[in-house]
């Protein structure tokens, strides 16, 4: 038999394949190659190209450099969709025992059986790995919705309110879903992400992936996303093609006010009647880029997104803490998250607290803090005549004593009616007078009567006491106090306001007791009065309205105060409170001194009474 030696040539080659690197398939490329949406928007094979802003993150799944993955991501951006398809990645390619962590245990079974066990089922590479029974099903007692062992690794799901649970389960990779809607802390254990990184220690290459839309910027996901190097996703414009962060609202020292924009050259171009125009909105909504002033429309994000970089913004970080932030108008995965959309929906949460931090976290991505409610709080002012205002609108005047003068604010108030249920009432002037003859110059060019003229006892009540009696004025002064009882038909009410308070103005004196003159005052709820403030302000249709002549300092002291939830010491009740951003809050103080007097006069709709009990049980 013959033997055919091989040639040098074949030789060279086959040392030449021996030796060359081993060639590491991308996660992105597996994943594309392997995976399908079993439900959606879009179905069918993975195509990064939908969302291309997933790329890098997929790639932080083979990453052993990475310990921390923070995604602070809107809602509906396939941010859960990206920890699915990471952790489909892991199994079939680098297994490790994991633990998928979601509110509670509850979600967390629904979750793996509508979801997670769909994509299993259209991914053979992962399906392959299942443990059969001797006839070839799925040992259903192996694969099930809380626990799934496979031939590479375990996959345990749980819910974050079980501290057992967590607790008996290390895991070298653990995901986190809507971290935001876990607990602070578990009864006396540590809270669930500490709790559970703790059980990371003795493996070699831990991960740890932690992923919602944020809430609060003291609840989890905000905070961990801070101990991040911070990522942004920068896109070119088409117009300048400079990279730019797509931003909801942004300030261009050349072009103003820029970001997603429904106008050209002023609001009113998508109004009807002084009121949003929806169909204006959608039809002039664009994005207005902070770098040149170009007109971004909402068709061009595809190929924006497709050219788009992440950039870190914190180099401070600790080594191995990826963070990922992004909001939805970085979405093009349906018509809900056009800039259109975008538009109308920012302006139909602008009416409501509750709507706005939703938009604020939902579509931005951003935590609901007193910056964002400052950023958003804007003052619609309008030009009206005397002739707009209701003949029987009953003027009101307020007035904050301060050491060098006095801030005032004068209101004309009309009754409710059955067409305007809680009311209406005009700003009519605003500013601040540096003598108390100005004071009465300004009561008489409105009309005030000396009973409707109020003035903040708080400071130097005193010499504010002398100041009303002299005037027949009423005093107010803001009390910590939710509720004050009254006495109404022999049954005990709560109102936010007090009965009638008298003050001598020589109080503390060796004059005291003996004019037998006193100021008549109120002391009344603060968080109540801004909190009537606040609804008055945003109420549609509009009934609160704002001459363009007030102050121009008048916006900036409405946005003086916002509220953030904390927890009540006293109860451990979590409460929203009205938190100060800065002292410049006169004219504030003053809208609510006129709201409470409104109320007292029955100018406006009182808060519901609650009545506690008769008086003579």
């Amino acid at each position: 038999m013959g033997y055919n030696q091989p040639s040098v040539e074949s030789i060279f080659d086959s040392l030449e394949d021996s030796l060359s690197p081993v060639q590491i398939e991308s996660v992105v490329s597996w994943v594309e190659r392997n995976c399908e949406l079993p439900t959606g928007a879009i179905t069918g094979k993975v195509q990064m190209k939908y969302i291309p802003y997933g790329r890098e993150i997929l790639e932080c799944y083979a990453d052993k450099t990475i310990r921390h993955l923070v995604l602070a991501f809107a809602t509906q951006s396939a941010k859960t969709t990206l920890l699915i398809l990471g952790m489909l990645f892991r199994i079939a390619r680098d297994p490790e025992d994991a633990l998928w962590i979601m509110a509670n245990g509850d979600q967390a079974r629904d979750f793996n059986k509508e979801r997670f066990m769909g994509f299993v089922r259209h991914c053979k590479s992962v399906m392959d790995l299942v443990p059969r029974t001797a006839k070839g099903a799925v040992d259903k007692h192996l694969w099930g919705f809380l626990a799934q062992h496979y031939s590479s690794m375990v996959l345990n799901f749980g819910g974050a309110g079980s501290p057992a649970n967590l607790a008996s389960r290390p895991r070298g990779l653990i995901q986190q879903d809507e971290v935001d809607k876990f607990y602070d802390q578990l009864g006396f254990d540590a809270g669930t992400i500490a709790l559970v990184e703790e059980r990371q220690k003795t493996f070699h290459f831990p991960m740890s992936v932690k992923a919602s839309s944020p809430t609060l910027a003291d609840r989890m996901i905000w905070v961990e996303y801070l101990k991040t190097d911070q990522r942004k996703f920068h896109v070119p414009c088409p117009r300048c093609s400079h990279e730019i962060l797509l931003k909801f609202s942004i300030k261009s020292e050349r072009h103003g006010d820029c970001g997603v924009r429904w106008w050209h050259e002023h609001a009113d171009e998508a109004k009807t009647n002084g009121n949003w125009d929806m169909k204006k909105v959608r039809a002039l909504a664009h994005y207005k880029c902070q770098e040149c002033g170009g007109m971004i429309h909402s068709f061009e994000r595809p190929d924006m997104l497709e050219a788009g970089i992440w950039r870190p913004s914190n180099p401070n970080a600790e080594t191995g803490r990826r963070g990922y932030q992004l909001s939805s108008l970085y979405s093009i995965l349906g018509q809900e998250t056009s800039l259109a959309s975008i538009a109308v929906k920012f302006l139909l949460a602008k009416g409501l607290r509750s709507e706005l931090q939703n938009f604020i976290n939902g579509w931005l991505a951003e935590p609901f803090d007193e910056s964002m409610a400052y950023d958003f709080k804007e003052v619609k002012l309008e030009l009206f005549t005397p002739q707009d205002i209701a003949d029987d609108a009953v003027p009101l005047m307020s007035i904050d004593v301060q050491e060098i003068g006095y801030w005032y604010l004068i209101r004309k108030f009309q009754r409710p009616s059955p067409e305007l249920s809680r009311g209406q009432s005009w700003l009519l002037d605003a500013g601040f007078a540096h003598t108390i003859e100005e004071l009465d110059e300004k009561q008489k060019e409105y009309n005030v009567a000396g009973e409707n003229v109020t003035m903040d006892m708080a400071h130097r009540p005193n010499q504010v006491a002398r100041m009303i009696i002299e005037r027949n004025w009423r005093g107010v002064w803001g009390s910590n106090t939710r509720k004050f009882q009254w006495t109404i038909d022999g049954k005990r009410v709560w109102r936010p306001y007090s009965v009638p308070q008298f003050r001598d103005p020589m109080l503390g004196t060796s004059w005291g007791n003996r004019t037998f003159q006193r100021a008549v005052f109120c002391l009344f709820s603060k968080h109540d009065a801004l909190d009537m403030v606040s609804s008055l302000r945003y109420a549609e249709p509009a009934m609160w309205h704002c001459t363009v002549n007030v102050h121009p300092d008048y916006a900036a002291h409405l946005n003086s105060r916002v509220k953030r939830k904390e927890k009540n010491k006293r109860t451990g009740k979590v409460e929203w409170v009205w938190h100060e951003l800065h002292q410049r809050n006169h004219l504030a103080d003053c809208e609510s001194h006129v709201t409470i007097r409104a109320l007292q006069l029955g100018l406006l709709s009182p808060p519901n009474e609650t009545e506690q009990q008769n008086v003579q049980s």
